[in-house]
């Protein structure tokens, strides 16, 4: 049973996932400013420029097999770079990649980017699978430098059980926010 994987924030379409090529806004549109931030910005007269995220490489399981009904697991590991394949799942080449991301806004501020804890993919067949531990390279307080950018790489662990097989699909829906 062969089956391809890539995940990212929208869509995986053939084994391939597709990000949006302009900025994507990382703030909700519909929360109202807190009344600290409202007069601060008030005071300084000044707008607060808006937290951005742009998906730059896609999250990328490559080709794998499952051997048995047990499933197994592929485990992205941003902080290392390294892949880590265990239980019923080989490796039918290809290459994997973390996915990463840059953050663009108010020089200096710090942020914080928020991942799903759990994504269910899905192939056209029915088959599912599951994205879970997603995790970042950032440190606990990450700050935008004196640009206003900030570069991160994020993974996480693809769990498949049973006779799963297919093209998966998934969306991954990765805020930010400034604190």
């Amino acid at each position: 049973m062969k089956f391809k994987i890539a995940v990212s924030t929208l869509f995986l379409f053939g084994g391939v996932l597709v990000f949006p090529s302009s900025n994507v806004a990382a703030q909700c549109r519909l929360c109202a400013d807190s009344p600290e931030t409202a007069s601060a910005a008030a005071r300084s007269g000044e707008a607060e420029l808006p937290l951005r995220i742009e998906i730059t490489a896609n999250l990328d399981f490559s080709r794998l097999a499952l051997l048995n009904r047990a499933g197994g697991e592929v485990d992205l590991d941003p902080q290392s770079r390294q892949r880590r394949i265990s239980g019923g799942i080989t490796d039918l080449g290809g290459l994997s990649l973390h996915g990463e991301g840059r953050l663009t806004g108010e020089p200096g501020r710090i942020v914080r980017v928020n991942l799903p804890e759990r994504i269910t993919l899905s192939a056209p067949n029915g088959s599912t699978a599951n994205l879970v531990k997603l995790d970042t390279d950032l440190p606990a307080q990450p700050r935008l430098d004196s640009d206003g950018r900030l570069t991160f790489s994020f993974g996480g662990k693809l769990r498949v059980n049973g006779n799963a097989s297919g093209q998966f699909r998934g969306r991954i829906a990765i805020t930010a926010d400034y604190e």
